[in-house]
């Protein structure tokens, strides 16, 4: 694997740990000081360290939560690359708690419940890779050392901690494996994907892709009377344009107007494809005759405002496009097909008048003339 590969896998496998990670951090944030606090009121005599105790739980309580929230409050942000920094601090504090938990547990109580509970939240709660792993692991050993130790356990305890270390230490070595082949996968397999459904020049959805994914929607467009359009686009003498430029600028020209549809038309919903040359379709959801011929125009004005010089100036000293607009409510005889065929023929009907202009249900609209947008009624 590349170290591009690896660093993409590793990144992907912090962002696996994200919701595991915030759900037994509250659930943590609570059950650890509440553990604690039922040894020290249990076990300990002394007033003075009940309450020394009981604050130091108070102010860890205030840690817990507090990670917590910022924690929350990235993952909505998406600000991943910071999270897990913030993550691996605030789990390596939990896992030390744990084993201090573990110990008190152990001593009071002569119990290993509390451990084992500790290393199977190691093994299986969060993802990590194998540096921070075996970190951990090192971690969790000297804590284990340093309880048998200080609270001089018997031997069964000691045994019992030993079994439990080493099938901590090998569970998590197979975990590390499992999560990091199955991610790996899921990766080859989303970026072969990728490759098979987007425009490798724009980095668009490709034609294939487009009617995957109307094939997948209209049904539920059709049951719940969900409007759907299209937007057939097409960029004005490009031949012209490549004559004059040659094919490299013809391709930057290309990125430039994908440039401008992907950033116009950005509802989730909205699936922007490079069809094939020069032409371009945009498939929407939820849309009338005002939202679509809106977004049109506002493609229109966001490309103006690039200002891509044209040699072929007939139209305009700049890159125009033409378009053709179509919606309806899939039904009977309404099919994906038949709304693409309307949106090409009023996409041929804007070349025929003209071009630079869109034209939907009949209606011109965008001709400039004067500086004014005009609307003209064909």
């Amino acid at each position: 694997m590349t170290k591009k590969m690896k660093k993409q896998s590793k990144k992907n496998i912090e962002q696996i740990n994200i919701y595991r990670a915030i759900k037994s951090s509250f659930l943590l944030s609570l059950c650890i000081p509440i553990i604690m606090l039922i040894y020290g009121i249990t076990v300990w005599d002394n007033a003075l360290l009940k309450i020394i105790f009981i604050f130091g739980l108070l102010i860890f309580e205030i840690i817990q939560v507090t990670y917590c929230v910022v924690l929350y409050i990235q993952v909505k942000n998406n600000e991943f690359d910071s999270y897990f920094v913030l993550y691996m601090s605030y789990y390596t504090i939990t896992i030390i708690m744990l084993m201090l938990a573990s110990g008190f547990d152990m001593k009071a109580f002569s119990s290993e419940i509390i451990y084992m509970a500790a290393c199977a939240y190691f093994v299986f709660v969060p993802v990590i890779l194998e540096r921070e792993r075996l970190i951990m692991v090192t971690i969790i050993s000297v804590i284990m050392i340093s309880m048998v130790v200080i609270f001089k356990m018997n031997v069964r305890t000691v045994v019992d901690v030993c079994v439990i270390q080493i099938g901590t230490v090998f569970l998590s070595r197979y975990q590390h494996n499992v999560s990091f082949t199955k991610e790996r996968m899921s990766s080859t397999l989303k970026k072969k994907t990728d490759v098979s459904e987007h425009d490798p020049l724009t980095g668009l959805y490709n034609r294939r892709a487009l009617e995957q994914k109307a094939n997948a929607i209209w049904p539920y467009c059709e049951r719940n009377k969900v409007s759907v359009g299209i937007l057939a686009i097409d960029i004005d003498f490009f031949k012209k344009y490549n004559d004059a430029f040659g094919h490299p600028k013809g391709d930057e020209c290309l990125k430039m107007v994908a440039e401008v549809l992907k950033n116009s038309a950005q509802r989730k919903t909205d699936i922007v494809t490079r069809t094939g040359g020069e032409e371009f379709i945009i498939f929407v959801q939820n849309t009338d005759e005002q939202n679509i011929v809106q977004l049109a125009l506002k493609i229109r004005r966001n490309l103006e405002a690039k200002a891509i010089p044209h040699a072929y100036k007939l139209v305009s000293n700049n890159v125009t496009i033409s378009i053709g607009a179509a919606t309806f409510v899939p039904g009977y005889g309404k099919s994906f097909e038949k709304l693409y065929e309307e949106a090409d023929k009023a996409l041929y009907a804007a070349k025929n008048n003209g071009r630079n202009c869109i034209v939907y249900n009949g209606n011109l609209y965008g001709r400039i003339k004067n500086g004014i947008a005009q609307v003209i009624t064909m």
